[in-house]
């Protein structure tokens, strides 16, 4: 496998429209990755919201949070706005913040060189090469 080139399609045949097709595919799946990660907080959100009010969180479906916040733009619950903004928040973080830092420790750890081990005294020539001698 030649990894030195840029592409497996030749450059006369690869053209603008193949070009617009990959535009096209990363954004409908940037897209679908942020539509899941808003019904995934909002879910996680409505969760967190029942368990706060000492309701079974497995019932709570996934419009139990937004339902909850138009009740109590509503004044149908006076009381329930720290609540709200409570899961609202732990919801976002717990929905979106988990993968992002998971995904940024896998990326982190590729092309680290070793630490363990991977120390050993210079060469002379190599303290000479730096100019210490």
């Amino acid at each position: 496998m030649d990894t030195n080139r840029r592409s497996s399609i030749p450059s006369d045949i690869a053209g603008p429209a193949a070009h617009h097709v990959r535009a096209t595919l990363v954004t409908v799946t940037v897209l679908a990755v942020v539509a899941g990660a808003l019904l995934a907080s909002s879910w996680v959100a409505s969760f967190f919201l029942y368990a706060s009010l000492r309701l079974n969180p497995f019932h709570a479906g996934l419009w139990g949070w937004p339902d909850a916040l138009l009740a109590w733009h509503g004044g149908l619950i006076p009381h329930g706005g720290r609540h709200l903004a409570g899961a609202g928040l732990l919801g976002l973080l717990v929905a979106v913040g988990c993968p992002a830092m998971a995904l940024y420790s896998i990326w982190e750890r590729t092309g680290r060189r070793r630490l363990y081990g991977s120390a050993r005294f210079a060469s002379e020539a190599e303290i000479r090469a730096a100019g210490l001698l």
